[in-house]
């Protein structure tokens, strides 16, 4: 096997996205094969398994997500994308984490204390419906009794780490809404029915419902987009909003849907303009099982020290298709410090987040002290 960080430069140049993920797949694919798993393609060679039968009474799946975001890279790394798209949420880490652990179990395997599973996975970050919702229908995937996958967080440093018992990561839906009025010159305002207002109406209606809802309940509701217009003299009689709306339960998910049409329904028949509202129910939020994050502490705990190990208080409100998985086996999603201390902070998703390479060693240590049995 090449050296890892060799490995990680060329994840990181070679970025794709969604669930075009050929090259990547088949990159990781010649790794592990090079390394003696049983490994095999899925999803259309978009994805890679590999399994390893060591007999044991118990099978650990370990996940690392493959895809990229269509952003242009503004690192200034000497290995940076120029395609285009760019690994800013740190997959390339990921990949290389679960690389570097398929080596080590290897060199390791007489300590192991689990048969192990471990699975490439693209579309974490969509298309809808994610990559986890078709791969959990895998037959080998089914044999595994627990699933585990880190996330790098710049929230967290190096050396640290991080996860949220229970409830860890929203549901991420999405929501659409056209808005249909009756265009005119700009100059006679009275004798069309402008959209725009109504949008404007609406998206200060949700942040204003939205901004109370949630001193009682963990929810965002986020206009992210609104679209009308060509010209400075005309009203068009279209126009069209998109954001999302993420909580933790079903009920919220549906409560959020019903209140959201309602308020969009109000102001509509209030400005005389029809609408066309959109409300897609993403991946499930995702909940921790509690004996699979104690487990993953104290397996962290003999590398990283306790002290570094921490509880976190609040769940993150981003999404993470790993949810899928909770229904095969108990999951569990660890944050794991990637910034380098004295660091500048950027933001998952943005163009200058670097996930730093030190991450790599200590997630794959931690890995296998989980396979290990340690915890």
């Amino acid at each position: 096997m090449k050296d890892i960080l060799e490995i990680r430069k060329y994840l990181h140049q070679h970025p794709e996205i969604g669930f075009d993920t050929f090259n990547t797949a088949n990159y990781i694919y010649d790794i592990l094969v090079e390394l003696g798993y049983e490994t095999e393609y899925a999803l259309d060679k978009r994805a890679v398994i590999a399994y390893l039968d060591l007999n044991k009474k118990k099978t650990i799946a370990l996940r690392s997500d493959m895809d990229a975001l269509k952003i242009k890279e503004e690192t200034g790394l000497d290995f940076a994308s120029t395609n285009g798209c760019m690994h800013a949420c740190g997959h390339d880490v990921h990949m290389s984490i679960l690389l570097l652990a398929a080596k080590l179990i290897k060199e390791n395997i007489k300590y192991l204390k689990y048969n192990v599973i471990l699975l490439f996975q693209p579309a974490e970050e969509g298309p809808l419906p994610g990559g986890a919702f078709y791969l959990k229908e895998h037959e080998l995937l089914k044999k595994a009794d627990a699933f585990f996958s880190y996330h790098v967080s710049p929230k967290l440093y190096v050396g640290q780490m991080g996860i949220k018992e229970n409830e860890a990561c929203a549901a991420p839906d999405l929501w659409e809404l056209e808005l249909t009025g009756v265009g005119c010159h700009a100059s006679t305002p009275e004798n069309g029915r402008n959209p725009i207002l109504a949008g404007s109406e609406i998206a200060l209606k949700l942040e204003e419902f939205y901004q109370e809802f949630k001193k009682k309940e963990n929810v965002v509701i986020s206009t992210t987009y609104f679209n009308s217009g060509v010209s400075m003299n005309i009203i068009k009689d279209k126009a069209y909003l998109k954001g999302t709306a993420r909580s933790f339960t079903d009920q919220n998910r549906h409560y959020l849907h019903t209140k959201m049409e309602d308020i969009i329904a109000d102001v509509c028949k209030k400005y005389g303009i029809n609408y066309k509202f959109d409300f897609h129910y993403a991946y499930p939020p995702l909940h921790n099982d509690i004996k699979l994050a104690n487990k993953m502490f104290k397996a962290a705990s003999t590398i990283l020290g306790s002290e570094n190990c921490l509880k976190l208080d609040k769940p993150e409100l981003i999404g993470e298709d790993f949810a899928y998985y909770k229904e095969i086996a108990p999951i569990c999603l660890t944050w794991i410090g990637a910034r380098e201390r004295g660091a500048n902070y950027y933001d998952l998703h943005n163009s200058h987040f670097v996930a730093s390479s030190k991450t790599i060693y200590l997630g794959a240590d931690i890995l296998l002290n989980l396979l290990k049995g340690a915890a």
